[in-house]
């Protein structure tokens, strides 16, 4: 049987975790005016302080349980860091949770089943090796505080020296918590757990006072969100490279030049677009009504046709009229849409909940007779691919939705007997590998901008809306102005309706 002393297994484990946390001593070197003298000194403290914490942990009964969990969590966190650029933070969590096997399914390639089959093989070598905790508790307990003691001297020895560089770099550098594997991973799942998991909160209902005010006007208003589409890549915001809007720039569109998302996950940004809250204070608003319920509850007809993966968020539970798609390809919610046109109230709104641009694997995203620009990235190792191809995959991506987009303009165009609109806004946006950093879900106050501006575009029957959202076009806006806006357009009354967030209002004013 395998045989270790405790000591050999507290070290191999602090040895492990060093090693896997690469992707922290680089983040420590490039910040540091590239200083490998630092960068050695941190290493040393930290591999110091990791035996430390393993010391304290290793504990008969719940060593291995420990070991295993570091294992499973290094590993996992350290393929998606250095292949992808994510920091995985309770939002992040979230997302995880919130994934369903289709998602995962897109996510598998062999990199990730190598790690996972690395991770696998350790564990099995921690569950079949004995430890030996010394004999006597005595003994086990004194070599267990000679090491921590050891240990702490040599942490305070390195960087006490050093304190001068390392303090300033802490304070101005804080997102380097989030390298720290898998201690900082654990405690995004403490942070989930506390969060949404633990307590929830009673259920709120909110704008008890709303109506709707009738002014005779039949009303239509097909709202699209889209999926991890950025405002960098659209061709109607000045992007040169592809011609991403081919269909739309034919409307005559309205395309809002400074657009932010409230999140860079759609956890986030689909439940807080909808929320009365704003991104600042917002709190998971599916333990609160949202939009979408004070338009129904004051009688407008809703309906919600969901081809995304992840769902509505919540959002959507509480209405009447709900469709779940699951299918690559979004122009098969036209099928159920049309249909919908055919069975329309005096005052209608229609969600579409795209799939969108939903990465890693672009190239599922839209039919081969959409593969305008080539080269592609027909792979989910984004890595791989060179920037021209991955750029071209995902605007292939946006081109798709465009003629989307055209597509249900044409149908509102038959609504001769409505006012008539369509507003698409993404609810996050998406890194192709700038910086090393791909995908979505940074945490907001260190995401670049590519996931955090998105494209928003509206279009209506009605002159009189297309001139107020041109004169609106070149404010900063955000998914805040969704919740006022919705209200508006359906002469909804309530204390909580904000015109200086409402989009088609003359009295919008810029976002703070």
């Amino acid at each position: 049987m395998l045989r270790l002393t405790w000591l050999q297994f507290t070290f191999f484990n602090s040895l492990m975790i060093v090693l896997l946390n690469f992707n922290l001593f680089y983040f420590v070197y490039e910040k540091n005016t590239q200083n490998w003298f630092i960068t050695f000194v941190f290493i040393v403290a930290y591999f110091a302080l990791v035996h430390v914490i393993c010391s304290l942990l290793f504990i008969k009964f719940f060593t291995k349980f420990f070991s295993i969990l570091f294992i499973i969590s290094s590993f996992l966190s350290v393929y998606f860091i250095s292949f992808y650029g994510v920091l995985i933070d309770s939002d992040m969590i979230q997302n995880v949770v919130q994934t369903d096997i289709k998602e995962v399914k897109d996510l598998l390639n062999l990199k990730l089943i190598l790690f996972v089959v690395l991770a696998l093989l350790l564990v099995f070598y921690v569950v079949k090796v004995k430890i030996d905790y010394y004999g006597s508790f005595k003994s086990h307990l004194k070599i267990k505080i000679i090491n921590i003691i050891s240990g702490l001297i040599v942490v305070c020895a390195v960087l006490i020296p050093l304190s001068k560089t390392f303090l300033p770099f802490f304070r101005n550098y804080n997102e380097i918590r989030m390298y720290n594997t898998p201690f900082y991973q654990i405690y995004a799942v403490y942070r989930y757990y506390v969060r949404f998991v633990k307590a929830k909160p009673e259920f709120k209902t909110i704008a008890n006072d709303a109506y709707r005010e009738n002014n005779h006007t039949k009303k239509l208003l097909v709202l699209v969100v889209g999926e991890t589409a950025r405002a960098a890549n659209y061709s109607l915001g000045g992007y040169a490279k592809n011609d991403t809007n081919f269909y739309t720039k034919k409307d005559n569109v309205v395309f809002f030049d400074n657009f932010s998302s409230c999140g860079t996950a759609t956890a986030v940004s689909l439940p807080c677009m909808f929320s009365i809250s704003k991104r600042e204070n917002y709190s998971s608003s599916e333990f609160q009504e949202n939009a979408m319920d004070v338009l129904y509850k004051t009688g407008v007809d809703t309906a919600w046709f969901d081809n995304n993966s992840g769902g509505c968020k919540g959002v959507c539970d509480r209405l009447a009229y709900k469709q779940k798609l699951s299918s690559d390809l979004d122009e098969n919610l036209l099928a159920p849409f049309k249909e919908k046109l055919n069975h329309l109230s005096d005052q209608n709104i229609i969600v579409l909940h795209l799939q969108g641009s939903h990465g890693p694997t672009y190239y599922k995203r839209y039919p081969s007779e959409f593969k305008k620009f080539t080269p592609t990235c027909d792979t989910n190792e984004l890595s791989k691919c060179d920037s021209e191809a991955l750029i071209n995959t995902y605007d292939n991506t946006l081109l798709y939705t465009d003629y989307l987009l055209s597509e249900i303009i044409k149908l509102l165009k038959e609504q001769k007997d409505y006012e008539s609109s369509l507003f698409y806004l993404s609810d996050h946006g998406e890194s192709l590998g700038e910086n090393g950093i791909y995908l979505h879900g940074m945490p907001y106050a260190i995401a670049p901008s590519y996931q955090t501006r998105i494209p928003a575009i509206f279009w209506s029957n009605d002159e009189k809306l297309m001139n107020l959202a041109k004169e609106h076009k070149g404010l900063k806006l955000s998914q805040d102005n969704l919740f006022s806006t919705l209200l508006g357009y359906f002469d909804v009354k309530t204390s909580v309706y904000e015109p200086e967030y409402d989009l088609l209002n003359p009295k919008l004013k810029a976002n703070p």
